[in-house]
């Protein structure tokens, strides 16, 4: 729903595993990583700043990963879902 209202998609990417592929419709799609974890690993290497929604221990590693280099993260603990 998300990517949908984002525009025409032309500055929105997909990061996924390689042979997969987002279905969303927008954006485009960029195969990185053999599986989910290296898809994590490079995520955490990509952005100057992270928003996270809530998450888990996933999100919470991929946080700790970008802090590390020198990201700038805004944790959003509580988004009432």
């Amino acid at each position: 729903v998300f990517a949908k209202h984002c525009g025409d998609g032309t500055r929105i990417w997909n990061l996924l595993p390689i042979g997969q592929s987002s279905g969303y419709g927008r954006g485009t799609d960029i195969n990185a990583g053999a599986d989910l974890d290296e898809r994590k690993a490079i995520f955490g290497m990509l952005g100057d700043i992270y928003i996270t929604v809530e998450g888990g221990p996933g999100v919470a590693q991929e946080a700790r990963a970008a802090h590390a280099r020198g990201a700038v993260v805004i944790p959003l603990m509580r988004t009432g879902g």
